[in-house]
Formats: C-alpha cells, structure tokens, sequence
C-alpha cells in the first residue's frame, strides 16, 4: 500500500495564525466604589441640610454685664447654634431692654434666669443702696455681684449684702461710692454701720 504525503497548501502557509487573547477579568471593586461614593455623599448632604434647618440664634454676651445693668444691643450678640433646643434661651425681644439679674460675664450664653424683671427691679423683699466705702473697709479684690458680710452692724449676726457696683471713686483718696443690694428690712443697719466705718468682708460665693 502506497502512502502519497501532500504538501501544505500555499494559501496556508501564508496566512498568519489568530492568537486569542485571555478573557479580561472585569474590576467589580470600581462601579462598588462609585455606587458607595454616591450613597455617602447624599447622606452626608441630607443630613447638613436638615442639620441646618435646626440652628438655632441664641444670643451671647460681647461685654461683660453687671447685675442690674439694662441690656442693650451692644452687649450682646447672635450665633447661629445646633444642638440648643433644650436650653432656656433668653428671646432678642425679651433680652433687649431687661435688667440682668446677675452678673454676667462675656462670652456666656443669655438664658431666661439671667433676665430680671425690668418693672419688677430691685425683687421683692430687696432694695438697692449706695454707700461710700472708706480706704481698705472693701476688700480690693471685691467684684460686682460678689456677697459680701457687713460686720460690726450692733446687735445680731451679720448681715449679709451683695455688690451691685464697684461705682466710681469718691473724693477722698481711697474712697469709693458703691452699690449694695440688701434685704429691704435690713437697709437702715446696712447704711449706718458702713456710715459708722465697718469692715466689709468678701464670702465665698455658693
């Protein structure tokens, strides 16, 4: 038996072979990533925007307030504020033009307890009076609103007032007229023993 070998055909020698590439594995992590990054951002957009439909204007002081003194624009100011919802916020059209009942120092939020009265002013069972202290009867570093023991006023305890206003110096070198809240039956003692020079002792504020 006879094998015949044929040659290649020409036209296959002559056309090049098509190598095929290997399959591209597909980068899942990539559309993940953007799908997130969209997520996120309208979250963290929703919640700036109801965030800032919540602030709220709250007034601070921008100078220091004593007890008494009426407050005006100029001594306070309006920051925007989140999370205040809870606090007694003393309202502009409440906080313009009342008293304060206490001092108050810059930089402090205005709540409604610090307001007083403005019709009502001095409180009930209290009067305000003005005295003049003579040099080293007040401690120098007395402050406004600080309590105060007025010895050496007779028989009795000592009576206990509170520093309205340091006021301003008096005549005498030393000397200094001040302001003294009082309970309002203990205004003719208080005025004397000062009068008579007593010694105005610096408590421990409670």
């Amino acid at each position: 038996m006879t094998t015949t070998l044929s040659e290649p055909h020409t036209s296959d020698r002559n056309t090049p072979r098509t190598r095929l590439a290997p399959p591209r594995r597909r980068n899942w992590k990539r559309p993940f990533a953007g799908v997130t990054a969209v997520v996120l951002g309208g979250v963290v957009a929703a919640w700036a925007a109801g965030h800032d439909e919540e602030r709220v204007p709250m007034l601070v002081t921008a100078a220091d307030i004593a007890a008494g003194d009426v407050i005006t624009v100029s001594d306070v100011r309006i920051v925007p504020a989140l999370g205040v919802e809870d606090l007694d916020l003393a309202p502009t059209d409440r906080a313009l033009g009342a008293r304060a009942a206490l001092p108050v120092p810059s930089g402090t939020v205005l709540t409604g307890a610090m307001l007083a009265d403005t019709a009502g002013w001095p409180g009930p069972g209290q009067a305000v009076v003005a005295v003049q202290t003579q040099p080293g009867m007040l401690p120098d570093s007395a402050r406004e609103g600080a309590p105060l023991l007025v010895l050496g006023t007779g028989e009795g305890d000592p009576r206990t007032v509170r520093l309205h206003s340091l006021g301003e110096e008096g005549e005498l070198a030393g000397s200094r007229v001040v302001e003294l809240m009082v309970a309002e039956d203990e205004v003719s003692e208080v005025v004397e023993a000062v009068d008579d020079g007593v010694r105005l002792a610096l408590m421990s504020a409670r």
